[in-house]
């Protein structure tokens, strides 16, 4: 089974640029009529690509699209205000992303909805490797993991090694199976919100801290992060990387 991309906003070079561009009008109409058609879940950004509202195409024609609205009325309310938006989407694997100016508020089949022009350009993408971000011990996250055992309490609090975009690395006292899948786990990440997610055991290498005791350290691969935890963990990521570099 496929994993979903996550539908952060890519950063391209100029070669890239160039590489994933697609200008001719009838492409552009047909690849957002297949998202639309297909139901393909899309992530709006606005205010400089500082927010975002999880929504998907309606409908496509020659001039623009519908796309849904969010439940946060003060969030629509800014995006119909935006001089400019962008939209990320993906189809068959391959990231779609493209940028509009201006956004018209109104209702589609009686629902509320925004329509944007169609775009004179957009990218397809190609899903890169994902960066991985190594956590300093003062900095490290703690991955919360539902589990069936009296003694943990039924859930275990675990410190994170390193991140990034298709999974994580743990180190744990606890003992991991491999191939082992958990389902209903969450990070919280400081001042910006809580990912959730699932997630498989890909690797474990035991590690002997002092004499008669073990710590595993837990390589495991995201089955299912959701498109707002996506751009949330993407975030993080970002702005550690930005610390780091001041």
């Amino acid at each position: 089974m496929q994993k979903d991309i996550p539908l952060t906003i890519e950063r391209l070079s100029e070669a890239q640029e160039k590489e994933c561009l697609i200008t001719s009008g009838r492409e552009i109409q047909s690849l957002l009529q297949h998202i639309s058609e297909h139901g393909l879940r899309a992530v709006l950004y606005y205010d400089g690509a500082k927010d975002f509202i999880i929504t998907s195409l309606l409908e496509v024609d020659q001039e623009g699209l519908w796309v849904e609205q969010g439940a946060d009325q003060q969030k629509n309310q800014r995006i119909a205000e935006a001089s400019k938006v962008m939209l990320v989407s993906s189809l068959d694997q391959v990231k779609i992303q493209f940028s509009v100016l201006g956004v018209d508020s109104g209702s589609f089949q009686g629902y509320p909805a925004f329509y944007l022009p169609l775009p004179e350009c957009l990218y397809r993408v190609q899903r890169r490797e994902n960066f991985r971000l190594v956590l300093p011990m003062a900095e490290r996250l703690r991955c919360v993991i539902p589990v069936n055992s009296p003694q943990a309490g039924d859930k275990l609090n675990v410190p994170v090694m390193d991140i990034s975009g298709g999974g994580l690395r743990l180190f744990a006292e606890a003992e991991f199976t491999l191939g082992q899948c958990y389902a209903g786990c969450h990070i919280e990440l400081p001042e910006m919100g809580v990912i959730n997610f699932s997630m498989t055991v890909k690797n474990l290498v035991s590690i002997a801290t002092k004499p008669g005791q073990m710590i595993q350290r837990v390589g495991c691969e995201f089955n299912h992060l959701d498109n707002a935890s996506s751009v949330l963990l993407q975030r993080y990521v970002t702005r550690m990387q930005r610390m780091k570099m001041n």
